[in-house]
């Protein structure tokens, strides 16, 4: 068994055990409530921090959410287009079908990735919850407690309106307190990639994150975190460019490699699974970004472009498939809210129709993208 592995089977483990532990301890004492799926914080503290923001910025953020309102609307739009429009092409020009990928850590997702996206779902959720809670409080639906969720793949803020009260309330105001969440993901979205964009250079390079030591490369000095700019004299802009390069090199052929940490000159070996291409010795490569203000170091640059890259990429995302008309998303519960208050009757059934067709799409997806790539993970 692998290393990460090993860490998923421990986490999981632990897990348990705390889950063990809550049916004896009186952790609700302590605002903690421990499911087999998630463990809540519970707290009122965070309420008084989200009445205090929407007293002090009323109108900014009814003007906010009456436009959320009518985004909410596009969004819903665009969800159920590029559902229906991406199962058609799976049916019929299945080579430009978008894979739907359900996040499952080891099996959809790799480990190497899976830290930016846990903190990117951390702010995603966070963001949206605290928008909730705030637009409660603007339209006077109380919020029976707020605080932190935990689950085996995300975390983040949580906030719990009253639902008896949000029932009652008229209709915009339902709409408002629904929508907003989806608007926030979409607007701090939308910021992350402008901020990503000014940020870093689309290309500059190849990032090497491995380097056996048995290969070349490392022979030459190359070591982890060193980012080729140059092979031959050949511009090595990104992964693409790298590899048209070397698809062409034999084994035993000098090359000068230049790199963040000097040039390497190495002379490359055979490759274990086609012995008439050259190697380097080297791993795990990566399209590099670097900073448009100056180098850290490759690895602090790194790592901040796949935080903001993730967090940009899912805030958009949970913004326009959150509002999908598909129970427990926001976007059927405004669905509900309108049925209920434009229909006299019926408005129970054209629910359960709306939840299945959007059932049907998101399933139809997500089965064709397994069927088609497998449950080979994204790294």
């Amino acid at each position: 068994m692998t290393e990460p592995y090993i860490t998923l089977l421990s986490l999981f483990v632990i897990w348990a055990a705390i889950y063990v532990a809550s049916l004896f301890l009186p952790l609700k004492n302590y605002g903690l409530e421990v499911t087999p799926i998630y463990i809540l914080y519970k707290t009122k503290r965070f309420n008084d921090f989200l009445q205090r923001i929407a007293e002090t910025n009323q109108r900014f953020w009814r003007t906010f959410a009456n436009i959320g309102v009518v985004v909410g609307i596009v969004e819903m739009s665009i969800a159920i287009y590029f559902l229906a429009a991406n199962l058609q092409r799976f049916l019929y020009t299945p080579k430009e079908a978008e894979p739907i990928i359900p996040v499952l850590p080891g099996i959809t997702i790799g480990f190497r990735l899976f830290p930016y996206i846990l903190i990117a779902f951390g702010l995603a959720v966070t963001t949206h919850e605290t928008a909730h809670g705030i637009l409660a409080f603007l339209e006077k639906i109380p919020v029976k407690s707020s605080g932190l969720i935990l689950a085996p793949i995300i975390f983040g803020g949580f906030v719990e309106p009253d639902e008896e009260v949000f029932d009652k309330s008229p209709l915009f105001s339902k709409l408002r307190v629904l929508a907003v969440g989806s608007m926030t993901n979409m607007v701090t979205g939308v910021l992350l990639l402008l901020l990503l964009m000014s940020l870093f250079i689309p290309f500059s390079g190849v990032l090497v994150m491995t380097v056996p030591e048995d290969g070349p490369a490392y022979t030459a000095g190359m070591r982890s975190w060193d980012v080729i700019y140059r092979v031959n004299g050949y511009s090595t802009l990104n992964l693409s460019e790298f590899s048209r390069f070397m698809v062409a090199v034999g084994p035993g052929v000098p090359l000068k490699v230049e790199t963040s940490n000097g040039i390497r000159n190495l002379i490359t070996t055979a490759a274990t699974e086609n012995g008439s291409r050259g190697i380097l010795g080297v791993r795990e490569l990566q399209t590099y970004h670097a900073m448009r203000l100056g180098e850290i170091n490759s690895q602090f640059s790194y790592h901040l472009y796949m935080t903001l890259n993730w967090a940009s990429l899912l805030m958009i995302n949970v913004a326009i498939f959150n509002m999908l008309p598909l129970f427990p998303f926001d976007g059927e519960a405004y669905i509900y809210s309108l049925l209920r208050e434009k229909l006299k009757k019926g408005f129970n059934e054209s629910r359960v129709a709306i939840n299945l067709l959007s059932l049907f799409l998101l399933a139809s997806n997500i089965g064709l993208t397994f069927i088609r790539y497998g449950l080979t993970p994204l790294y």
